[in-house]
């Protein structure tokens, strides 16, 4: 059953979702769309990570959106640990810092800045008006015309950070450029990371850096829709598109065991290289809701 709208005005409506209380732009095609109809976006992230996230953890949200991973991040870190969110565009900021404030998560740095190699500045692609059908999440920061808002750009390394955890990756293009600016921080914390690897060509460059760091990686790809989801709602409104591609990165002497996923490969092995293995015939059925071709 789907949820009622606990506010609604304008573009805007809050719901009470799986990880908590939020809002979010009902004209958002992806994100907003999924907590409207779901009550949850890509869960499935949240179920890998957060076997990794223990109390009084450091964990780094870069490419935060709305705060989907930020909150449910909080919730597992609890009071004593600590979340930074990473939110360039300002009006996905805004509700990143609502949706934090909403659920009464004090842990959480919100910080209205893009990540990558350098410090400096960055100016961003412009968002289309927000009572326009767009996804809001998907705007990249390499490929869009940069035109709009300036917001401070920084490294990961520049956080000093003492411990971190876990390093969430979704910068829409720029996850070579954020593990470029976060060298000193993984090499002192070996952090678990999940990064995103949908472009093509990317898996060059992020399995260059991968053995450079001394990490492995697995594949976690998933559908946006889960027949599972916290509204128990059976409408896939997504049943066409590729699914959300990203890897769950470990440092080696972790020695960390995946069962049920595939293992990256290296340079030439991406998404749809990791699909074909994963439904060819004889291949043990692994767990991503993926049927096979």
């Amino acid at each position: 059953m789907l949820s009622p709208y606990l506010v609604e005005n304008r573009h805007i409506a809050v719901k009470r979702c799986k990880h908590g209380l939020f809002m979010y732009n009902r004209n958002d095609a992806f994100v907003g769309r999924g907590l409207d109809l779901y009550g949850e976006w890509c869960d499935f992230e949240i179920q890998l990570m957060r076997q990794f996230i223990e109390l009084g953890d450091v964990v780094i949200d870069a490419g935060a959106n709305i705060g989907t991973h930020t909150v449910a991040f909080a919730n597992l870190v609890g009071p004593g640990g600590i979340v930074h969110a990473f939110e360039p565009q300002r009006r996905n900021f805004l509700m990143l810092a609502g949706n934090v404030a909403l659920n009464g998560h004090d842990n959480v740095f919100c910080h209205q800045k893009a990540v990558g190699e350098t410090n400096g500045e960055i100016s961003l692609p412009p968002l289309p008006p927000p009572d326009v059908t767009f996804n809001y999440s998907a705007v990249s920061l390499v490929k869009g015309l940069p035109t709009g808002e300036s917001v401070p750009l920084v490294t990961l390394d520049s956080l000093n950070l003492p411990k971190c955890r876990l390093l969430k990756i979704d910068t829409e293009g720029m996850e070579e450029q954020v593990l470029a600016g976060a060298k000193s921080l993984i090499e002192r914390c070996r952090p678990l990371m999940y990064v995103e690897n949908n472009e093509a060509g990317a898996s060059i460059k992020l399995s260059q850096i991968l053995n450079a760091l001394g990490y492995v990686a697995w594949w976690s790809i998933f559908p946006y829709y889960d027949a599972r989801n916290f509204y128990s709602n059976t409408d896939n409104v997504w049943p066409n598109f590729v699914p959300s591609s990203n890897m769950l990165c470990a440092p080696k002497e972790l020695n960390l065991n995946l069962p049920g996923y595939m293992p990256f490969l290296g340079e030439a092995d991406d998404w749809k290289a990791c699909v074909q293995r994963m439904t060819a015939p004889g291949q043990q059925k692994i767990a991503t809701g993926l049927d096979p071709a």
